[in-house]
């Protein structure tokens, strides 16, 4: 039985964590990066100011120089830092609840990171990937080129938890050039 708790703990960890990466992605992208912080300047100027004036809502929303593609990913260190900065969070939950959750979560967090640069790619820089094809992420990508024509909606990439939640989340149609199933 203890073997059982562990599993059904650990996979527990695995969505609550999974489900709060998109809160989280809904609250940096909202609040961090779209905003100017005197003390923390490096992501609005990166992505506002930067990813937005590159990538628009219409045809500008793909990439049209080989050179934009270095400006739809984070940097690589940031990966590691954002895990580093949950890695308290995840241990704590785990030493207050008794559950093995620390894993998981980091599991669950470095997944919806890896989705989120994967799929944030693939709609800057679609290449014709099967996944491209999909009418999910036909219908994350149309979402995600109506935050770039209007900012203040659809935060999420991923999972739009956020947006549903603080009432951003608006339906959009097809993105410009997108891959018909």
């Amino acid at each position: 039985m203890p073997g059982v708790v562990a599993v059904l703990g650990a996979a527990g960890g695995f969505v609550l964590f999974f489900l709060y990466a998109s809160l989280f992605e809904y609250a940096l992208h909202r609040w961090v990066m779209h905003r100017p912080w005197r003390a923390l300047p490096y992501p609005y100027q990166v992505h506002t100011l930067l990813h937005h004036r590159i990538f628009h809502g219409d045809e500008a929303y793909r990439v049209r120089h080989p050179e934009d593609r270095d400006l739809i990913l984070f940097q690589w260190w940031q990966a590691p830092l954002l895990l580093a900065v949950h890695a308290p969070l995840a241990w704590g939950l785990e030493r207050a609840s008794g559950l093995p959750v620390f894993w998981a979560g980091m599991v669950a967090l470095a997944v919806y990171y890896g989705l989120y640069e994967y799929l944030h790619f693939s709609m800057h820089a679609p290449a014709g990937r099967r996944i491209e094809r999909t009418r999910w992420f036909q219908a994350l990508d149309a979402r995600h080129a109506l935050h770039h024509r209007r900012w203040r909606t659809n935060f999420n990439v991923v999972l739009p938890l956020g947006d549903l939640a603080f009432g951003t989340l608006r339906p959009a149609t097809p993105a410009p050039g997108a891959l018909s199933t």
